[in-house]
């Protein structure tokens, strides 16, 4: 047998060890103990016969040995297409266990933790750039997560302004087009627009994409001044939508008491500069952070801006009071208090998408 039709047959011979293998597997623990005895047998020659380098006998028992393995699993139809659904559901269900039980991934919607975390950006900009053409805007997508956005007139007619929960709106023919806050505006109210004419653009971010740790916190207790993701199961607030999560910095532990004294965080009396990413980041001026500043109104820990008297909040036994990095764009402990600790999910630990300065581990 010349290289050739050797190299062939050593090719037939591992596919069809392999299919019997995968038959005996799939079957041994429901088939008759005859024909899975003579799968083993037939596998075993062809074995012997292959290692002894006798190509005509392993040749000839191939046959023998397929019809074997069809005896203890028929073929069905789309055999390689099974299997390969077989290896995806197995794939899928290991990879949903260790979102479950390990790391799950978050995206950042808001700028409450700005400039730790970014939510979804709009900046205005009026027409494409160079890496607003295909194929290049889908580097700057996938790389950085932007793109430029146009919203153009669906129908003619006239733009009207209107009052929706104390906000202008604009409406188009009774349509309200989809606008984003921050686009840059190209109509007037009261002006007659075209259908596809333009409306509004602007470059649209995404959100800071993230990794959490779900299963540190089962070791190691929560710690002041970690990112940390919570569900708001328990909590009462009308603004807080129930059964969500919410990300915030863990600002202070269980039995504490918590005030606040622009710019500064008041735990049990002292102003709070530990850790140090407090002092650092939290109070620089520089940087985008700005401290800490009181509600307008609501519940919580909000002291009273206009008296000379402070409220404090009493944490209980096993709350946290998390609150954003950003409090003057952040609905977190100020209004509805602490958390308990069977809401908290874990600490943020990653930025993994978009690249961006804030690219890699969450401080």
């Amino acid at each position: 047998m010349n290289f050739f039709k050797r190299r062939q047959l050593k090719k037939q011979v591992k596919q069809t060890l392999h299919d019997a293998r995968h038959a005996r597997h799939m079957r041994e623990d429901v088939a008759d103990p005859g024909p899975l005895q003579a799968l083993r047998e037939a596998e075993a020659a062809t074995r012997a016969a292959w290692k002894q380098r006798d190509y005509a006998a392993a040749e000839a028992s191939l046959e023998p040995l397929m019809a074997c393995a069809r005896e203890v699993y028929p073929v069905k139809s789309n055999p390689r297409i099974r299997e390969y659904v077989e290896i995806a559901v197995v794939a899928i269900s290991v990879a949903m266990a260790f979102r479950t039980f390990f790391v799950q991934p978050f995206k950042i919607p808001t700028g409450s933790m700005e400039p730790t975390l970014y939510g979804v950006k709009v900046e205005p900009q009026v027409g494409r750039g160079l890496m607003d053409r295909f194929p290049l805007t889908l580097v700057s997508l996938a790389l950085f997560g932007d793109r430029y956005v146009e919203i153009r007139a669906a129908r003619s007619g006239v733009i009207e302004q209107l009052v929706r929960d104390e906000t202008y709106i604009y409406s188009l023919n009774g349509v309200v087009p989809p606008f984003r806050p921050g686009m840059a505006q190209h109509f007037s109210p009261g002006d007659n627009v075209q259908q596809g004419d333009l409306l509004a653009s602007g470059r649209v971010r995404a959100g800071d994409h993230i990794f959490v740790n779900r299963l540190r916190y089962n070791f190691i207790r929560p710690r002041r001044g970690d990112v940390f993701v919570f569900r708001t199961d328990g909590i009462t607030h009308p603004q807080v939508k129930e059964d969500t999560y919410y990300i915030k910095r863990l600002v202070a532990l269980p039995d504490e008491q918590v005030s606040i004294d622009p710019p500064y965080l008041v735990i049990n009396g002292q102003r709070l500069v530990e850790p140090d990413v407090f002092r650092r980041q939290v109070y620089a001026a520089d940087k985008g952070y700005q401290g800490y500043v009181l509600p307008p109104t609501g519940t919580g820990v909000p002291t009273p801006p206009f008296t000379h008297q402070r409220s404090v909040l009493q944490l209980g036994s096993t709350e946290y009071l998390p609150l954003g990095d950003n409090t003057r764009q952040s609905l977190d402990g100020r209004y509805f208090g602490g958390v308990d600790r069977e809401n908290v999910v874990g600490p943020a630990v990653i930025v993994y998408w978009p690249l961006s300065r804030r690219w890699g581990r969450i401080r």
